[in-house]
């Protein structure tokens, strides 16, 4: 959601994945900043933007029943790690 927000001319990817990491962190602690689904997401870059554009592009029209095969890249690149 915030992606699709796109409050800043650059970066929102990155600080999407940089508050998805921060979450990460509160919930399963400090070992979280050492998984790397950034890498994960790197390494299938094509997936991730398929599975993200799913959702709609613009943010008043987000369809967020399509959401769950992005939702799903987090959990798929943690056991991957």
């Amino acid at each position: 959601m915030f992606v699709k927000i796109h409050p800043f001319n650059d970066g929102n990817g990155r600080s999407a994945r940089l508050i998805e990491k921060w979450f990460l962190a509160q919930k399963l602690g400090e070992k979280a900043w050492y998984f790397q689904s950034e890498k994960s997401y790197y390494d299938h870059h094509n997936i991730y933007y398929t599975n993200i554009r799913k959702l709609g592009l613009e943010y008043d029209m987000l369809d967020y029943g399509q959401a769950l095969p992005f939702l799903l890249m987090l959990p798929n690149a943690l056991t991957n790690t």
